[in-house]
């Protein structure tokens, strides 16, 4: 019904103002409003006599073809509109006689008809003039609505309720009108907001006094060449109590009824009234309210006890809308009773503001009758009585507690109780929060940490401090002590993370037991720290051999030693047991410069490293037995022995020794005959291995003559050697020139990509290992000159090839 009744209304306005339009004349535009249904003018000015005008077009927002055309070259003006609906209600009118008037006439103007229309006149002798109109066809806007604080928007005239005091926001929105209406609020005949051209105004009125309770508000929407619209709404209110007294005081004697009369005037609605006795509610049953208008009276009927003497009756009148704001008076009985004690700072005022080096003052204050004549104070949880220290800047002065020159230890709880003829109370606790600066954590004040000539330490400084929201960030910075200066640490070596520092310092490469020392300093918004948390650098140590190795499955586990003060990784190598040392099962006496037995031992054939823990695995090792060494190594160096685990045998399930398998790396040692134990044996002995000694000597001879004369022109003797020094120490060095490669010959079908992968590290010290494999079958017993072949590798620019010899 609504809803019609706006539909009617606008079409009673839109009939009312038929035939009217507005021009507003803007920078190069001119701006022409006109109401649906009405006629409309579209001014073009031709700034000349008709006779010194040859065309005159009219273009539609960015049409090229003119939708009106007005011909002034062959006598009297030929008029021509574009065919349809727009030309049946177009015409243009010339007042020769002010030819500044000429404009062109729109009738029945529609939504349609809205537009930039552009006017072009060309001249005989002057140069052609265009003017641009802008019309813009008025809708009338929506009836006005009202809409609270909130956006709820207030349905009837009433708008509320609101709180005294409290701001109020009204917003009136009409929109859908076109031009936006101007849109005014109006208190009576005071004006308290426009907004012109828009589609809603705001009202805004800060703390609502007591006589806007009931005040009209009205919203009045003017659109252009519209009639008015107005929509009005009525403020409703709820006020605060004025005023509250309390009648009936007195001297009272105990055990006698008396009545207190609570009064109160000015509550919308009626207020609450509640009695009080030293801060406790009292039992509603024991009252009586009476309303009389803005009047409302409460009678408190209460039996006086000698308890309750000096205590204070209190009359509390709020008003449920206003929590925050209550009205209160009070009576005192006169009744003798126990102190009640209070204890307060009153130097500074604000606790949360005390700092180091300042000064504070308690205050012990009781509520007692007679009066209280004697207090002390307590500190901490505990309560222990604090008593006169000059030294640490404690004085006890009557009621008052002096703390001179604070620091952290002063930040605690503190109570204080006061005595009378009749008893003794303690107080509630205050907490005393003492602002400081920071200082090393306990047991951090002086730290060692171990460091290297020319390497670098790392040191962790961590502070005890307030937290920042009351003493503000903590912010670090580092020196370093030498022995001739002090120098500031970069901040780019300084990470900080909360209440801890760490720094990286490269220490200078000199040959002195004084290392120097890290000082670390902090501050806060305090002050700066006392005394800096500082780090002894000591000179740091090889580190210890790993200990209490073991193996299980294949895999050897030890405990770390200590790393020397620096960090350390870990390595093994793996030498291979001689068959004769297997048979005897123990290791002779000559020692070597590892720590282990010299004799029985092959060069190493493995090794590796872990940069975490000692732990490594053994299945890269082909079966046998071997001795194993265990280092701890760090930047200072490798321990001064490792750890050695003898003779180990190491085993597999796979038979690695059937035709067709892959060739193992460390070959099975041949069997050795069984010791003799008479003398006639090993006399036998050493006479056939004199006379092998001398065949082997002679043969040995003659072939070396032999190969010399096979040998090709040109041929280097290193090369000739890289086939025979392939078992290089791992820590005497290399028996290589650099520029050799060593080269590894394998015979048989047996050898394949799995022995190069393992004998590399044999060959670790080498620049380069390379297994050359020779896979024709042979005798296992002897084999021929013509079986014999070797495989050399030729290097040429990190390019290389194999040719057989």
């Amino acid at each position: 019904m609504e809803k019609d009744f706006c539909l009617l209304l606008r079409g009673l306005v839109l009939l009312a103002m038929v035939g009217t339009s507005l021009e507003i004349v803007e920078s190069n535009i001119i701006q022409v409003w006109s109401v649906p249904g009405g006629e409309t003018r579209l001014p073009c000015d031709l700034a000349a006599s008709a006779r010194d005008v040859a065309m005159m077009m009219w273009f539609k927002d960015g049409d090229r073809m003119p939708i009106y055309t007005v011909d002034f070259r062959n006598g009297p003006p030929t008029h021509w509109a574009v065919a349809g609906e727009f030309g049946s209600r177009a015409h243009f009118v010339l007042n020769e006689s002010d030819t500044t008037s000429a404009h062109l006439v729109v009738e029945k103007v529609t939504q349609f008809d809205e537009a930039v229309y552009r006017c072009r006149i060309d001249y005989i002798d002057s140069p052609t003039r265009n003017y641009r109109v802008n019309l813009t066809v008025i809708v009338p806007p929506d009836p006005p609505k009202i809409y609270d604080n909130e956006g709820r928007e207030i349905s009837g005239n009433m708008a509320g309720p609101y709180r005294e005091g409290q701001d109020l926001k009204l917003t009136c929105q009409a929109p859908g009108g076109k031009p936006p209406p101007d849109i005014t609020w109006y208190h009576g005949d005071e004006r308290l907001g426009i907004a012109r051209d828009a589609s809603s105004c705001q009202v805004h009125i800060t703390s609502l006094s007591r006589e806007m309770s009931g005040a009209k508000l009205r919203c009045r929407v003017n659109p252009p060449l519209l009639q008015t619209l107005v929509r009005d709404v009525t403020l409703k209110m709820y006020l605060k109590p004025q005023y509250v007294r309390v009648s009936g005081g007195g001297a009272t004697r105990a055990g006698h009824e008396r009545s207190f009369v609570c009064t109160t005037r000015g509550s919308k609605p009626a207020p609450n009234i509640d009695w009080f006795i030293n801060a406790q509610r009292i039992d509603s049953s024991l009252t009586q309210v009476e309303v009389d208008g803005e009047l409302t009276r409460s009678v408190l009927t209460w039996r006086v006890r000698r308890e309750d003497s000096g205590r204070e009756f209190v009359c509390r009148v709020s008003n449920p809308w206003f929590p925050a704001y209550t009205l209160e008076d009070s009576i005192v009985l006169e009744v003798i009773y126990p102190p009640i004690p209070q204890i307060s700072l009153i130097e500074p005022r604000e606790s949360r503001q005390l700092r180091e080096d300042e000064d504070a003052v308690l205050l012990c204050s009781a509520d007692a009758s007679p009066p209280a004549f004697n207090y002390t104070f307590y500190k901490g949880f505990e309560d222990h009585l604090v008593r006169d220290d000059p030294i640490g800047g404690i004085a006890v002065e009557g009621q008052k507690l002096f703390l001179h020159g604070l620091r952290r230890h002063h930040s605690a709880r503190y109570r204080c109780r006061a005595w009378n003829s009749e008893g003794s109370g303690l107080s509630e606790p205050l907490n005393l929060n003492v602002l400081s600066q920071p200082e090393c954590s306990a047991g951090n004040v002086v730290q060692q940490i171990a460091g290297a000539p020319g390497g670098e330490v790392r040191a962790r400084c961590s502070v005890s401090a307030p937290s920042a929201r009351d003493a503000g960030p903590l912010k670090f910075y580092w020196t370093y002590n030498g022995t001739r200066d002090v120098l500031p640490i970069p901040v780019s070596n300084v990470t900080t993370m909360g209440s801890s520092s760490t720094v990286i310092h490269g220490l200078p490469n000199i040959d002195d037991e004084d290392l120097g020392w890290l000082a670390c300093w902090a501050r806060n918004d305090i002050g700066n720290q006392r005394e800096p948390c500082l780090f002894r650098i000591m000179p740091a140590g090889f580190p210890e051999p790993p200990n209490n190795c073991a193996i299980e499955n294949d895999v050897i586990r030890c405990e770390a030693g200590h790393d020397g003060g620096l960090p350390q990784w870990f390595v093994m190598e793996a030498l291979g047991v001689k068959q004769h040392e297997i048979e005897g099962n123990e290791l002779d006496s000559t020692m070597n410069d590892q720590g282990v037995s010299g004799r029985g031992l092959t060069e190493t054939v493995y090794k590796t490293s872990n940069d975490a823990s000692p732990q490594f695995a053994l299945d890269a090792l082909t079966p046998g037995r071997y001795t194993f060494l265990i280092y701890a190594v760090n930047p200072r160096g490798r321990s001064l022995r490792p750890a050695a685990l003898h003779s180990v045998p190491v085993r597999t399930t796979e038979d690695l020794d059937r035709p067709g398998s892959l060739q193992t790396m460390t070959p099975v040692p041949p069997q050795n005959s069984s010791p003799q134990d008479n003398s006639v044996a090993l006399l036998v002995g050493a006479v056939l291995a004199l006379v092998m000694l001398t065949i082997l000597t002679t043969l040995c001879v003659s072939m070396v003559v032999m190969c010399k004369k096979k040998t090709r022109p040109g041929r280097d003797t290193e090369q000739s050697a890289l086939t025979r020094n392939v078992g290089v120490s791992m820590y005497s060095g290399t028996a290589l020139s650099p520029s050799i490669v060593p080269t590894v010959v394998v015979r048989g079908h047996r050898g394949s990509r799995v022995l190069a992968a393992r004998w590399s590290g044999v060959l670790d010290d080498t620049p380069l290992a390379v297994l050359a494999l020779d896979t024709r079958p042979h005798n296992m017993d002897t084999h021929s000159e013509d079986d014999y072949h070797e495989t050399e590798l030729i290097t040429h620019e990190n390019m290389e090839t194999q040719t057989d010899a």
